[in-house]
């Protein structure tokens, strides 16, 4: 086959994937705004979850101290919360199956992190705090993954940018939290109003219709992914590409919630800048991370009707921001002008990464429960695991606060080889 032959014949099959993509994108206007209905529910829950994920990180320090450590000593937290975030994700497939209503489930999940929220500034006890940050896992875990899993249940083929959105409202909210911080400077009101959030949330999904209803869900879009029952509905393992996207989930996630935790006390410690800018430096990342997803989104909804491997190219450009923003700063660490490039950078890329994954995987996979928790427990565990493994190195090696630098650099650059892996496993071209 000639250069001519092979380029036409790559054409044919790309106007092929569009055309059908777009035969499976029509709906009436009554599916279109109960879609529009449900999505901004989930969104607002998947803020929740931000909100929740950056206060822990940000007040870390402030409920050290109320019972008597520091944050660092009692980075054990981040392990109660990932056992209790691995024990939501795993169990969120059972949870989220029929015949159980996904919408009440989340409901109740939401007035019980409501109840925690307004405890949290009342710990004295290192043992009590763990409790707490158990359950926070638990009921995040079992909320993103919800929000996620009834995400694709709803949209269908429309889900792409929808999971693209919930992330950006994760972003949005956490950027709250920071500046929560610097209007209030009390740890009551921030927890008190994070609860106040939580509860509203749960009044929307009550008053919201359910979709397994039998009338509901028989007008809901069609599922993409591999063959397997009616639209894919039946269709069971094995997950790996869920596994692989998980796996670069874990990182990504790790990373952001790694530096929202010690960026501060990384400024305090080295010098290089202010240590009265070190709840600035947070509030940047969280501006950073905002901008990078709003910006993500809308790419995303521009590349919907493309084929697949636009999204693979398109996400390894924001992995290589963010990995050159970190590498910056690990090459220059004195320099005030590479970390807030750095910083910037960093939260600039790794801002949509997880957004693009959920569309790879929205793409690529049958919309299941266990599939969904599969990548959502990588999330999860990331988000526990990798700051916790900081700390360790941070105090018991002479790394000192370098090491954020350098976990928070490989967070961004682990995934692209998975991402290579993810693309030959799909057979994507």
């Amino acid at each position: 086959m000639t250069d001519d032959e092979e380029h036409a014949s790559l054409l044919k099959t790309r106007s092929a994937e569009a055309a059908r993509l777009g035969a499976l994108y029509h709906e009436t206007p009554e599916v279109a705004n109960l879609r529009l209905w449900w999505g901004l529910c989930y969104a607002n829950a998947m803020g929740v979850c931000g909100i929740v994920l950056v206060a822990l990180g940000s007040t870390l320090s402030a409920l050290a101290a109320d019972c008597g450590t520091t944050e660092t000593a009692v980075g054990t937290v981040f392990i109660a919360r990932g056992i209790g975030a691995i024990t939501g994700a795993l169990g969120s497939a059972r949870l989220y199956a029929p015949p159980r209503r996904g919408n009440a489930v989340m409901v109740v999940v939401l007035l019980l992190l409501s109840v925690v929220l307004l405890y949290m500034p009342f710990v004295r006890d290192v043992w009590v705090l763990h409790a707490t940050w158990f359950l926070l896992g638990a009921c995040t875990a079992t909320l993103d993954t919800g929000c996620q899993i009834m995400t694709r249940k709803v949209h269908g083929v429309h889900a792409g940018p929808w999971l693209g959105a919930n992330t950006v409202c994760f972003a949005i909210a956490g950027a709250l939290v920071p500046l929560i911080e610097i209007v209030t400077g009390e740890l009551f009101a921030q927890y008190a109003t994070l609860a106040t959030i939580s509860v509203l949330n749960g009044a929307a999904l009550y008053a919201a219709p359910h979709p397994e209803s039998p009338d509901v869900r028989a007008l809901l879009p069609p599922r993409v992914g591999v063959p397997g029952g009616k639209d894919g509905r039946h269709a069971r393992g094995p997950y790996h590409l869920e596994i692989i996207f998980g796996g670069a989930v874990f990182w990504l996630i790790g990373g952001k919630v790694d530096c929202t935790s010690y960026i501060s006390t990384y400024v305090r410690q080295t010098g290089v800048v202010a240590a009265s800018k070190a709840s600035l430096s947070v509030l940047v990342l969280w501006i950073a991370i905002t901008v990078g997803r709003l910006v993500g989104l809308q790419d995303q909804i521009n590349l919907k009707k493309q084929p697949t491997r636009a999204i693979f190219a398109h996400l390894a450009a924001w992995l290589l921001t963010g990995t050159v923003g970190m590498f910056a700063t690990a090459v220059f660490p004195g320099q005030p002008w590479a970390f807030w490039t750095g910083v910037a950078l960093y939260g600039l890329g790794n801002g949509p990464c997880v957004g693009y994954c959920y569309d790879l995987v929205n793409r690529m996979t049958v919309a299941t429960e266990e599939g969904m928790s599969i990548v959502m427990f990588g999330l999860n565990f990331g988000a526990s695991l990798v700051p916790y493994l900081t700390t360790v190195i941070w105090d018991y090696t002479s790394s000192g606060p370098g090491v954020l630098i350098w976990v928070t650099l490989l967070s961004m650059f682990i995934p692209m080889p998975l991402l290579v892996a993810a693309a030959m496993v799909g057979k994507v071209d």
